[in-house]
């Protein structure tokens, strides 16, 4: 919530570059993956790097941060980077990725336990 909050206030990066950012957020899932995580019934089979739940929290909220506002970056600009015969459909397309997109990472999770 606060990072699409943010983008009322701040609208970085332009359209041209947002993808870059949205591609460096795959950094979290290695970096969750080195966290202390023990899932039930799975022997860990990577190295914990990092044992600092502080450190945890703090990677989550940034994920979290980044997330809502980069989410709100796209669906704002995704109208505004066609011409306005297709903006309506841009806009459906952006919501109907956005969806897509959560529903996939939500998939993606019960798959992490496999990888630990």
């Amino acid at each position: 919530m606060l990072g699409s909050l943010t983008t009322t206030f701040v609208r970085w990066p332009k359209p041209k570059y947002l993808w870059i950012l949205v591609l460096m957020r795959i950094i979290f899932v290695p970096l969750f993956l080195v966290c202390n995580y023990l899932p039930k019934g799975v022997k860990r089979k990577l190295p914990v790097l990092i044992t600092n739940e502080w450190l945890y929290w703090i990677i989550a909220i940034i994920m979290s941060y980044s997330s809502g506002y980069l989410q709100s970056l796209g669906m704002m600009y995704a109208p505004k980077t066609v011409s306005p015969k297709y903006q309506t459909t841009a806009g459906m397309f952006a919501a109907a990725m956005l969806l897509s997109g959560i529903f996939i990472g939500i998939l993606f999770s019960f798959l992490l336990p496999n990888i630990v």
